[in-house]
C-alpha cells in the first residue's frame, strides 16, 4: 500500500502484479472458513501475538487490510492480483473478502481468484507434485509470465 502512496526509491515501479499464496488475513468477527478447523483458527490468532509484539489485536491493519484505519485499498499499486486460496484453509474466507474489499475499493486493477478443492492451507508444500500443485503452479506460472 506504501508503493502507491510514496515514491519507491530511484523511479522504481511496480509493472507486474501481487500473487497472493494461501495468504494469512485475521480480523474480528468469524468467518465460515475457520469453522472447517477451530483449533488452528485460534492458533493463527496466537501466532499473530508472537509475530507482531504490541500489535492491537486482529483488526490491526498489519493482518486485516479491511479493518478500520486500514490504507485504502484503492491506492495499490499495480494493475494485477492473483490469489490462490485452498477450499479446506481456515484463512479462505478473509481472502475471499481480501478480493471482495478490492473489487469494491475503486482499484482500477484486475482480480483473479484460484481456489483449489479438497486441499488445505500451503498443501503444495507437502506434495509440490500432487496435481492440485502442478495446477496451481502453471496459473501462477501464467500470471507471472504476462
Amino acid at each position: 500500500m506504501r508503493a502507491g502512496a510514496e515514491s519507491l526509491p530511484h523511479g522504481a515501479r511496480i509493472s507486474g502484479g501481487i500473487l497472493l499464496v494461501h495468504p494469512y488475513f485475521l480480523g474480528l468477527g468469524k468467518v465460515p472458513s475457520e469453522d472447517s478447523d477451530p483449533v488452528m483458527a485460534e492458533n493463527v490468532v496466537k501466532m499473530w501475538r508472537v509475530v507482531r509484539t504490541g500489535t492491537t489485536g486482529v483488526d490491526d491493519p498489519w493482518i486485516n487490510p479491511l479493518a478500520a484505519g486500514a490504507p485504502s485499498m484503492e491506492g495499490l499499486a499495480c494493475g494485477r492480483v492473483l490469489m490462490c486460496l485452498a477450499e479446506t484453509d481456515v484463512c479462505r474466507d478473509r481472502g475471499r473478502a481480501y478480493c471482495e474489499g478490492l473489487r469494491a475499493s475503486g482499484w482500477a486493477g484486475e482480480v483473479e481468484v484460484l481456489e483449489v478443492a479438497g486441499q488445505g492451507h500451503c498443501f503444495h508444500l507437502g506434495n509440490f507434485a500432487c496435481d492440485d500443485a502442478v495446477r496451481q503452479d502453471e496459473v501462477i506460472s501464467r500470471f507471472l509470465n504476462l
